[in-house]
């Protein structure tokens, strides 16, 4: 990683980004417990007690200050979709939105990003590379709001993946991993080990989102987004193929559920914390690998990724096995 292209006293920004995040996760916990912006317990939950959400706040406004002033010519087109993006999330922690207004928040705060940094494909047309970076922006947004759902878990992905980013790549893509982690850092200690103030939509979209303008951001200076992708694939396979699974049975997607590998695990009666620090565990060695082969000719790359990507699966249906999903569970969250 060089430090080029970051900002004047960027060691000062990245703790302001951390402090940020902290500072207004407990403000805004007192705020919304005050008025009763909560999640409360229910069968597609696994939290036990009433509890603030919406604290990811402060992350939104540690990246819109701390982040966007490096990222160039895409400054603007990140922050308007990160603003987009965070403020569909908002809305909707301070007063549920209908699924088709969140999916259209968050298309159109995906359009911005995806315009100025396209997918490199292997066609001419450029459409076809913004159709992709809208679709990669969409997935992650997404992704991230999916596996929000144990203490600790969205927030420290985020934050090994900003880390890993920094050192695979260099200049604005390696800044933004930066802040992201610091501000993901700033947060944790409001939600793990007990969560004191959930992340909310605000916040699980606003990681998603980085994380993609990532991947997007370091594509445009050269990192393959197959490599760039390697930290997040624990939640990236969790994710999907649960999706996956619900489409086949036909279940409503949009609602929350407790079919996450994560979810399985707390309900076998492993807890939060151990959650938590298992993923990391796996992250840390994607993350690990992915900076030593970001180092390597793009063939080995892409032979590594292939790689983990498969040991992360077998260790996904493996782990699917061990936790079954009850159909008593099930038949709750019809």
């Amino acid at each position: 990683m060089s430090t080029a292209g970051f900002p004047p006293l960027w060691p000062a920004w990245l703790g302001v980004a951390m402090a940020t995040a902290a500072l207004l996760a407990w403000v805004w916990r007192g705020w919304a417990l005050r008025y009763g912006i909560v999640d409360r317990p229910d069968a597609r939950r696994l939290h036990a007690e009433a509890t603030a959400r919406g604290g990811g706040i402060g992350i939104v406004v540690a990246l819109l200050a701390a982040a966007t002033p490096a990222l160039g010519e895409r400054a603007t087109a990140f922050a308007l979709g990160l603003a987009l993006v965070a403020g569909t999330g908002l809305l909707d922690d301070l007063k549920p939105l209908p699924a088709a207004a969140k999916a259209l928040g968050q298309a159109l705060g995906a359009l911005p990003l995806a315009w100025v940094a396209p997918l490199a494909s292997p066609w001419p047309d450029t459409v076809v590379g913004v159709l992709m970076a809208w679709l990669l922006v969409m997935a992650l947004v997404n992704i991230w709001n999916f596996m929000d759902g144990s203490n600790g878990l969205a927030a420290s992905q985020a934050a090994l993946f900003g880390l890993a980013l920094a050192g695979m790549t260099d200049g604005a893509a390696a800044w933004l991993g930066l802040v992201l982690a610091m501000a993901c850092l700033g947060f944790l200690p409001a939600n793990l080990p007990r969560a004191q103030v959930f992340l909310g939509d605000v916040g699980s979209h606003s990681l998603g989102f980085a994380v993609a303008a990532g991947v997007l951001i370091a594509g445009s200076g050269g990192l393959p987004p197959w490599l760039a992708l390697l930290p997040a694939l624990a939640f990236v396979t969790d994710a999907t193929l649960t999706l996956a699974g619900r489409l086949r049975r036909g279940e409503k997607v949009w609602l929350a559920h407790r079919e996450h590998l994560y979810q399985r695990a707390i309900a076998g009666g492993v807890g939060h914390g151990t959650v938590c620090l298992a993923y990391a565990v796996v992250t840390a060695a994607l993350a690990g690998a992915g900076v030593a082969l970001a180092r390597q000719q793009r063939e080995v790359s892409l032979a590594g990724a292939v790689v983990g990507a498969v040991l992360v699966l077998v260790l996904y249906l493996s782990l699917r096995r061990r936790w079954p999903m009850s159909p008593h569970l099930r038949e709750l969250q019809q």
